[in-house]
């Protein structure tokens, strides 16, 4: 900013008169660092704040007074006076006083003081706040779930990571910022070529890779990840699954059935000893039947409550919604999210909140019919899927029984709490509707009951 001449009477006339048009509060300060002249505008900002009118008041009294008691030496004022008393040029610097939010300018004006520009950014400022907020419960529902999720930059370190990523790399939330995410790759030649597929095919969905933790244990997951813009940087968003426990199950199987084809070699051979070799193939059969049938459970049924898992829920959802379709009956979803339960898991454990699970799963089983399905979704998420409905009034007489199931306290073994539920309803609505679209509405549904209160349902 270049200083302004204003040598004469006429000139700090027109220099008032300009301050009165501006849309931006103004001081004019004299050589005495006085208030010489305020524009409306700045009165409208500050007048509640200021003890009578600001003109022939020193600048160090006037704001003192927008600062507010207390705050001399330490506030943003001091920076400002300083500026004014050395005829200094004073750039961008934003200001809060009481619940305005200003963005200050000044401008020495040569043989008369000095010019301050006041521009009201509240409503700015406010914005900011509530997508910081916003972001923050972002994280927060992503700290909660089952699944790894990074969001990692251009330099290769992570800009975000919830906290089952650092649960599986047996890392602090300091010290998964200093590692690279490729230092985790045990064959890093396959993450160059994951990154490529996914380089050339806008996004990679489930690309088994083994991995590092933090004290050099391997483990295998499955990794997905998209390009993503995170605060106008070009980013990747990861989603890790950690998939060892199925990795050991299909290698024990494949070992299985390696044992069970030299068996039957050695039948083949020895035609003597075939009683023996006969017992022992059953065994190994049976082994093999128990491992094919634990792999089933652990894809389709939860291992905590026994209820189905997603991917057996939309299997069944596929099937009902063509059914509905040929019969042209109702069918629904309910999307359910516990209330209070994660004080449950902070308070008294993770046993605790499995104990209070399980009951959950019980009661839930008890307000549905045989052919409905219930299913655990996620932590503490659930969904039903209601088949044959004969009319769409007949959802609100069993969500209010799957409400009152939760009246009741739920009691473990350190004591006991009381929890509700949040519901979302979703009709199918035909041929345009898909088993994500319909879980989606149902989901959303879900949230609108939250923000209603909590402990309550909502139809889509």
């Amino acid at each position: 900013m270049e200083k302004i001449d204003v040598n004469s009477a006429s000139d700090v006339a027109l220099v008032e008169t300009i301050l009165t048009s501006i849309d931006q509060g103004m001081l004019l300060f004299d050589e005495q660092h006085k208030v010489r002249a305020a524009n409306s505008h700045f009165t409208r900002l500050f007048g509640p704040l200021l003890n009578g009118s600001p003109v022939g008041q020193p600048i160090g009294v006037l704001f003192d007074a927008i600062d507010g008691p207390g705050a001399s030496g330490t506030s943003w004022s001091a920076p400002i006076i300083g500026a004014a008393a050395n005829g200094d040029t004073l750039e961008c610097r934003r200001i809060v006083a009481g619940d305005i939010v200003c963005e200050i300018r000044g401008l020495p004006l040569q043989k008369t003081g000095y010019l301050l520009t006041f521009r009201d950014i509240s409503g700015q400022a406010r914005s900011e706040e509530t997508l910081l907020d916003q972001e923050r419960h972002i994280h927060q529902i992503l700290d909660d779930s089952p699944i790894g999720v990074n969001i990692i930059g251009q330099d290769g370190h992570r800009r975000y990571s919830n906290r089952k990523i650092r649960e599986m790399l047996g890392l602090s939330e300091e010290e998964i910022r200093q590692i690279l995410a490729a230092d985790h790759y045990v064959d890093p030649d396959l993450r160059n070529r994951v990154i490529a597929k996914m380089t050339q095919a806008g996004a990679v969905e489930n690309e088994e890779v083994e991995l590092f933790r933090s004290d050099g244990r391997r483990f295998w997951a499955l990794v997905s990840g998209r390009p993503f813009t995170y605060h106008g940087e070009e980013c990747i968003l990861g989603w890790v699954y950690e998939i060892t426990d199925r990795m050991e199950l299909e290698r024990s199987q494949i070992r299985s059935r390696e044992e069970l084809e030299m068996q039957v070699l050695e039948l083949r051979d020895r035609e003597e000893r075939m009683a023996r070799q006969t017992a022992e193939l059953e065994t190994l059969a049976t082994r093999l039947a128990e491992s094919e049938q634990k792999m089933a459970e652990l894809a389709n049924h939860d291992s905590l409550t026994g209820l189905p898992t997603l991917r057996l829920c939309h299997d069944r959802l596929n099937q009902a919604m063509a059914q509905a379709q040929r019969s042209q009956t109702l069918m629904a979803v309910f999307y359910v999210d516990l209330d209070g339960f994660k004080p449950v898991n902070d308070t008294y454990g993770h046993d605790a909140g499995d104990q209070v699970l399980k009951e959950v799963a019980n009661r839930m089983r008890g307000c549905f019919r045989e052919v409905d399905t219930v299913s655990r979704i996620g932590g503490d998420e659930f969904l039903v899927l209601l088949t044959g409905l004969g009319f769409r009034d007949v959802v609100a007489p069993l969500a209010e029984r799957l409400l009152n199931s939760f009246s009741d306290e739920f009691s473990f073994e350190e004591g006991g709490t009381n929890i509700g539920a949040s519901i979302g309803i979703a009709f199918f609505n035909g041929a345009s509707d898909t088993p994500d679209s319909l879980i989606k509405r149902a989901d959303k549904a879900m949230y609108d009951a939250k923000k209603n209160g909590k402990n309550r349902y909502s139809v889509a």
